[in-house]
């Protein structure tokens, strides 16, 4: 009986907060965007306040939906920046995470009405544990998957970075103008020499780099710390680049076909287990007959 009071006061809560999105939305005119600059009936273009739903959430959840108070600021900050910046500001992370939340509350609602009208309504605990603490996870994690699949882009566009790098400044091309010629071919690691050229023209050399290495999707990555380690010796005590990055255009070479081989050694793994599987099943389906009728 006390889990159909919890739902009908979910429900009630849910039924008070879409009545009064509804009349606000209806009834209230929209205003400027500034409170200085007064009222405005009809505006086309004006900032999306955050609903009441959205309040709720923030004011429950604040170290995961919050902007200014949350603990996880720092963390969140230095997630975008590796994984290349997904969403223009923390606010639109934190909005799509609230409607995540709200997607899985919908489903445990639903999930929680089905549970009472076939009598197990024991289920919704555990059920309703589950999806919040998806909810609140599954941003996270989308964001943690964007970095990894960055971190594989920055591997395969390192080669094509460094062999464009290599082959301008052979033909003596400066440095610079090589990595500013080189940031064309596009890519995340050719977006980086971009990144470290322009704030080598506004900053001292050492913050660029700081910058540069902030934006790494990896910051463990061996030949990508070698590479920064190398032009931070020419730009610091005029160490040549050409050899080290020539070793390096090797070396992310040999790396790459290891990982390729690697890879189709698990499909030749995956496709013999998956054969093992198939005969495996035929034998059963041809003997299991018979030994029903034995």
């Amino acid at each position: 009986m006390s889990f159909v009071v919890l739902i009908a006061f979910v429900g009630a809560t849910a039924a008070m907060v879409l009545g009064y999105e509804l009349i606000q939305r209806a009834l209230v005119p929209t205003y400027a965007q500034h409170r200085l600059q007064g009222p405005v009936i009809g505006a086309t273009e004006a900032v999306r306040q955050p609903s009441l739903w959205e309040a709720i959430l923030v004011a429950v959840f604040p170290g995961w939906f919050g902007q200014e108070a949350s603990k996880r600021s720092e963390t969140l900050i230095d997630l975008l920046r590796r994984a290349g910046y997904p969403y223009s500001s923390p606010g639109e992370f934190y909005a799509h995470a609230i409607r995540i939340f709200a997607q899985n509350l919908i489903v445990l609602g639903v999930l929680s009405a089905v549970l009472i009208l076939v009598g197990v309504p024991e289920g919704i605990l555990p059920i309703g544990a589950l999806l919040v603490y998806d909810g609140l996870q599954r941003p996270y994690r989308r964001l943690r998957r964007m970095i990894r699949q960055r971190a594989q882009a920055f591997r395969n566009n390192m080669l094509a970075g460094l062999s464009t790098l290599q082959s301008l400044m052979a033909a003596g091309v400066g440095v610079q103008e090589a990595m500013r010629r080189t940031a064309e071919v596009g890519g995340p690691f050719c977006n980086l020499l971009l990144l470290l050229v322009t704030r080598m023209e506004i900053e001292p050399f050492a913050d660029a780099l700081e910058a540069v290495r902030r934006h790494l999707p990896d910051p463990n990555d061996v030949e990508v710390n070698l590479f920064l380690r190398d032009v931070e010796a020419y730009f610091t005590t005029n160490r040549p680049l050409l050899p080290g990055i020539v070793a390096l255009q090797n070396a992310v070479h040999r790396l790459m076909v290891e990982e390729t081989e690697s890879r189709a050694a698990m499909v030749r793994q995956r496709a013999n287990l998956f054969g093992i599987f198939g005969v495996v099943g035929m034998l059963l389906t041809l003997i299991l007959p018979f030994m029903m009728l034995l």
